[in-house]
């Protein structure tokens, strides 16, 4: 199995140029705040547009089918969007609290405490988008990143020990106390997010098992990134009815893909920079540390989200969580010591060329998904060609099953013996074509001995 796949190789040119560009950004504190509050003003907009368009109508409009979330298609990725645009509002609006000096030697109090008023406004509004999303990972997170931003504020900021350690103590208490809540109310908050059938937890709970099973065999290296899809379902205990490309736990399917041998070295940088952001963040004076704070509650977002679903691979949750990183990474918390980095146009050049074609793979996927959603519900016939132009943009198993079967379906309605028998054969040639890359496929299996056993 390849180590990384094309794809995702993609997604972290993209990534690490996101960071890159964002750490070089700002060459002040202010610059910085604008950034921020701009990432605050881009989650209230997708909570409005949520709002204003909640069954995803545009989403239905373009692809034909029903959205989960305003612009997004899933509702457990909008909630992990909004909680980290929440988190970094909040510290956003702490931050200019502290300009109230300033704004009152100006005679602009009535300004300033309007001001006031909207970020917290704001604030309250992405955190009641995140709950109305119905997305329990959501609600999880955004808690976990309030009390985390609470934390650190709370156990840095203030000079008194006492006052520290009182604020702590009062602190953990309520976290406790919501805790606590959260626990014996289960049932309750399931059928809140209308998922008090349970079985999102069942499948969960199975495709981990089946990744701890898959590891078990491949403990050092893994199975190589980008190879789930094709290893894990011999592994699943039972059928699920949509082709499986991710294991809903990011940190497992890394785990999964890198072995012990490279995910220990990544838990270590992770580790790393915790530590090291932590100790910038004792260095800082006060008006950056409440920033400061929110950009890694707003990480610790992300990472409470990637235990229990796959953010990291969704392009709007991806970039928004390398955004932050490129703030968290920045040189304007540390004045003193800005860096620039000065490329000749050749290596400008050539890195303009590899984010081009970085973007070619996801390009090709998304033409195959929306030609494959535009094939349900067209005739045999039509679907036939619909979904061989989807296998030609982006060649994936569960593509050329739809095609076989299209096949199937187009020879069904065929009186002619030799030209069914010939769309039996096209049918049988895509499932010996696909199956000698993806061996383990029971659906495409069952496609190749129904073909088989008709020719």
């Amino acid at each position: 199995m390849p180590l990384f796949t094309w794809e995702h190789a993609s997604l972290f040119i993209t990534y690490a140029a996101v960071v890159a560009v964002v750490s070089q950004l700002a060459d002040c504190s202010k610059a910085l705040k604008q950034f921020a509050l701009a990432v605050g003003l881009c989650g209230l907009a997708v909570a409005l547009c949520a709002l204003c368009l909640p069954d995803g109508e545009y989403i239905r409009l373009l692809v034909g089918i029903r959205g989960g979330m305003g612009p997004f298609f899933n509702r457990n990725h909008a909630g992990i969007f909004l909680a980290m645009c929440a988190v970094v509002s909040l510290g956003y609006g702490v931050a200019s609290f502290l300009d109230y000096a300033r704004f009152a030697a100006e005679h602009r109090k009535n300004q300033f405490f309007w001001r006031q008023v909207f970020f917290a406004v704001m604030f309250i509004s992405l955190v009641l988008g995140v709950v109305f999303t119905r997305s329990r990972g959501g609600m999880l997170a955004v808690l976990t990143g309030i009390f985390g931003y609470t934390f650190l504020c709370v156990s840095l900021v203030p000079y008194r020990w006492k006052t520290r350690l009182k604020g702590l103590l009062i602190t953990f208490t309520v976290f406790l106390l919501c805790s606590g809540w959260i626990l014996t109310h289960t049932q309750q908050i399931n059928a809140f997010a209308h998922r008090a059938s349970g079985t999102s937890e069942e499948t969960r709970k199975m495709l981990y098992r089946a990744g701890w099973t898959l590891l078990k065999e491949r403990p050092v290296w893994g199975i190589g990134v980008g190879a789930l899809p094709v290893a894990i379902t011999p592994y699943m205990e039972w059928q699920l009815p949509s082709y499986v490309e991710r294991l809903h736990c990011d940190w497992l399917e890394l785990l999964l893909g890198l072995g012990w041998g490279g995910f220990l070295p990544l838990a270590g940088g992770v580790l790393w920079f915790g530590v090291m952001a932590l100790a910038r963040l004792k260095k800082l004076r006060t008006r950056k540390k409440f920033l400061f704070a929110s950009v890694l509650s707003a990480l610790l977002v992300m990472g409470v989200g990637c235990l229990v679903d796959f953010d990291l691979f969704i392009p709007a949750t991806g970039i928004l969580f390398f955004l932050i990183i490129g703030m968290a990474c920045s040189a304007s918390y540390d004045k003193e010591h800005l860096q620039g980095y000065s490329l000749s146009p050749v290596c400008l050049g050539g890195i303009l060329l590899l984010a081009l074609s970085s973007y070619y793979v996801p390009l090709q996927k998304t033409i195959a998904w929306r030609l494959h959603l535009f094939g349900r519900g067209l005739l045999p016939q039509r679907q036939v060609q619909i979904y061989a132009q989807a296998l030609q943009h982006y060649p994936a198993p569960r593509y050329a099953l739809y095609l076989g079967n299209a096949y199937i379906k187009q020879s069904l309605q065929t009186k002619e013996p030799s030209e069914r028998a010939a769309l039996r054969a096209q049918a049988n040639r895509v499932a010996v074509s696909y199956l000698t890359k993806y061996p383990k496929e029971k659906e495409l299996s069952r496609l190749y001995l129904s073909t088989w056993a008709q020719k």
